[in-house]
């Protein structure tokens, strides 16, 4: 049997929706609308003696809203991502945002209920709760940082045209920017990800050059995007610290983790006392590039004269084979997302940068984005962001509200996917000084994800 061959291409998002004139978002508009209206005359019925089938009945017909929404929410973001300055998913994300938080409005007496009700009532329908019990389990522990119902209407409303605007705004004008750099001899325009494909480079000028491009174009706009980052940061504070009670910013986003301030605390202190390790590999790696000492150019610099590229048919039919040597299921699902025409792979301007997984229920297949360039690490991109593609496919027995791993765990499942095409890489490669750049790879993204990660923390 042939294998089947890919080519780069953009996504399709007919499962969700044909355009963003179809008839069909009206339509579900209109039925979200008319399900809350439902959901909305259950508010008498919640009492601490409801019994259990109602309450899970109650719980189901919330879960096919929250599905709607996501395809709705799915289709406008996907679109966005897909091309930054589309006016119509500009409009169309901003329109879904406003009507998701009037229906979050509509719906919150059901979780500021849950979150009061008394414990044993409470234990007693967690115990038939099934597959929504975890979710459950959570709504309950934000029971401290919760306000009034009218605050919390106020602060779902003002995050609609403060927060998510802000970041809507920061990646519109982000992700149009060009730049323009010369490479042998010709002056050149390309987008963000092409730019930093350069600081790869074995060529040390060119490593420098890319970066000096990159801060110029975005110091051009460093007075308006400074203002964007700290109004998020001082909406994050003010929110979260000052209204809701978090001991601290970082508190927040670990109590959505479900992690404990201490763990990560042992996490952050355990990194800080190893960070030698790191000073160790630059000194082996200046070594290598014979350099004295790395400049900020050169963390992610190649240590071979090697320029070794991978066509994108090559770098899916080498997943594939990794992922099938593990199990044969685990390949089975990645081709799924292919097959699906799940993937955007194209490099465009107006394209978000970066890589992405889209889990929008356990009924759809995701959606991943890449920008693939031909590099190693584009194909390890790929590996990573179908290893989350997969751990969401092999949680599609669960429910909307449960399939979603917390994000300590979803990072394990893409490094162990990404993991998995590297052993097969090493085996294969025959070129000492390839082997060697994936090696140092690796361990040069060990920096970004580990000590890089948490100095921003």
């Amino acid at each position: 049997m042939t294998e089947k061959k890919y080519t780069q291409s953009t996504w399709s998002l007919k499962e969700l929706f044909d355009s963003f004139e179809d008839p069909k978002i009206e339509e579900t508009y209109q039925t979200l609308t008319r399900n809350v209206e439902k959901f909305e005359s259950y508010r008498d019925e919640l009492k601490p003696d409801i019994s259990a089938e109602r309450f899970l009945e109650i719980i189901r017909g919330w879960e096919k809203s929250q599905k709607l929404g996501y395809r709705l929410y799915g289709f406008s973001s996907l679109s966005f991502a897909s091309n930054t300055q589309d006016q119509k998913a500009q409009i169309g994300i901003s329109r879904v945002q406003q009507f998701l938080a009037e229906i979050e409005n509509r719906t919150l007496f059901f979780t500021l209920w849950w979150k009061a009700l008394d414990d044993q009532n409470a234990a007693r329908l967690l115990e038939t709760s099934g597959d929504y019990r975890y979710f459950l389990e959570q709504i309950r522990s934000m029971k401290p940082y919760t306000l009034s119902e009218p605050e919390e209407k106020v602060i779902n409303i003002k995050n609609v045209t403060g927060n998510s605007a802000l970041d809507m705004l920061y990646d519109s004008i982000t992700n149009r920017y060009v730049f323009k750099i010369e490479v042998d001899g010709e002056t050149k325009e390309m987008t963000r990800g092409e730019l930093m494909s350069l600081v790869r480079s074995g060529n040390p000028d060119l490593r420098a050059r890319a970066y000096q491009e990159l801060y110029r174009v975005y110091g051009e706009d460093a007075p308006i995007l400074g203002q964007i980052y700290q109004n998020i940061v001082r909406d994050w504070k003010n929110e979260n610290v000052g209204l809701r009670g978090y001991k601290s910013p970082i508190a927040v986003r670990n109590t959505i983790n479900d992690l404990p301030d201490e763990v990560i605390d042992t996490l952050l202190e355990v990194a800080r006392k190893n960070i030698g390790i790191f000073h160790r590999y630059f000194q082996l790696k200046a070594s290598k590039i014979g350099m004295e000492k790395l400049r900020r150019y050169d963390i992610y610099a190649p240590v071979s004269e090697s320029d070794k590229r991978y066509s994108y048919d090559e770098a899916t039919a080498m997943t594939f084979e990794a992922f099938e040597r593990f199990d044969s299921k685990f390949a089975q699902m990645a081709r799924r997302v292919f097959d699906q025409e799940h993937v955007d792979s194209e490099v465009r301007k107006g394209k978000m940068g970066g890589a992405f997984c889209s889990t929008l229920g356990p009924d759809l297949t995701p959606w991943v984005m890449l920008n693939y360039q031909g590099k190693s690490d584009d194909v390890s991109t790929m590996a990573h962001e179908l290893g989350h593609a997969i751990h969401s496919m092999m949680a599609e027995e669960h429910s909307i509200f449960t399939q979603h791993a917390c994000l300590p765990l979803a990072e394990t499942a893409s490094t162990f996917g990404e993991m998995t095409l590297t052993d097969l890489l090493l085996e294969r490669e025959t070129d000492e000084g390839v082997k060697q750049d994936i090696l140092f790879g690796q361990l040069d993204d060990a920096f970004a994800t580990i000590i890089r990660q948490i100095y921003f923390a």
